[in-house]
């Protein structure tokens, strides 16, 4: 009988997705574990059944760094009823893309995604820009995780990017911009937008998971720093991927963090960009509509 791999959750659906793929890659490594208690509900991903965290079970706990061979050789042989994992996983080198998309079982359909005359531009703004405001459930910040689960100030390697970056990379592709994602969550970022790109197509307020499956369906995609961008991303099957190496998509200001694709895979066109730690100041704010 196959023994429980619990997730602990922590964070929104990108970092909740992370968690799902690190434990169903070490539960098939291991061979004798089945993934439990999976809940993601702005992508519509829960699982069946709740399992009861009783017994001697085996804790994983950590950030990204993890050593899944050893662990998934310990799930294997040792003598656990099942195991828990709290973390965030966030190494491209855990990951088989073939894999996870089968998890996911999530297809973009005809209509969901933009063509290759577009350029889908995802925007994370919202509480990266001042950190979460004290009643951000009812702000709908929090959305269905509730306060708990986000992060209690600005990230310093969660950024927003500045209007200069998509000006260059419109110009750069030749592409019409198509802005996806929280566009509505911060006012003055929007109505820049607005301003900068008066011929662009913006989405407007949406559900996450109608964002992701616009990520997973089109042809010419430019990120942001994100968990659920990056995602969406990766798993799509888009021409071209545009990647700001900054912030925790940036090795050398996160070194735990491996989410550089290499070189060899095609997709991804790098953008390097001045490393600094976002602090959500009038100054860095400024400098974004310049």
């Amino acid at each position: 009988m196959k023994k429980p791999l619990i997730v602990r959750h922590k964070g929104r659906a990108g970092n909740r997705l992370f968690q799902y793929f690190f434990c169903a890659e070490l539960a098939r490594r291991s061979g004798n574990h089945y993934v439990a208690d999976v809940y993601i509900p702005d992508l519509g991903i829960e699982s069946d059944t709740k399992a009861a965290e009783h017994g001697n079970l085996f804790g994983i706990e950590g950030m990204h760094d993890f050593d899944i061979a050893s662990l998934a050789a310990t799930l294997r042989d040792g003598g656990y009823t099942g195991a828990t994992f709290r973390g965030f996983a966030m190494r491209l080198e855990y990951y088989d893309r073939a894999f996870c998309k089968h998890l996911l079982n999530m297809k973009a359909g005809a209509g969901t995604g933009f063509g290759p005359e577009f350029l889908v531009i995802n925007i994370r703004a919202g509480d990266i820009f001042n950190g979460p405001h004290p009643d951000l459930v009812s702000l709908g910040y929090g959305g269905l995780y509730g306060a708990d689960h986000m992060y209690k100030g600005v990230h310093p390697d969660y950024r927003p990017l500045p209007l200069s970056y998509y000006e260059k990379l419109i110009k750069e592709t030749g592409l019409k911009p198509v802005f996806v994602g929280e566009t509505g969550s911060h006012k003055a970022y929007e109505e820049a937008l607005h301003r900068r790109f008066p011929n662009a197509v913006f989405t407007g307020t949406r559900t996450p998971k109608e964002d992701f499956l616009t990520l997973m369906g089109s042809s010419h995609i430019a990120l942001a720093i994100s968990s659920f961008s990056w995602l969406g991303a990766w798993l799509s099957d888009a021409r071209t991927i545009h990647i700001p190496v900054a912030g925790m998509f940036d090795p050398h200001q996160r070194p735990d963090v491996n989410l550089l694709p290499p070189p060899s895979d095609t997709r991804y066109v790098r953008h390097p960009m001045p490393r600094l730690q976002w602090q959500g100041s009038p100054e860095q704010i400024a400098e974004l509509f310049a």
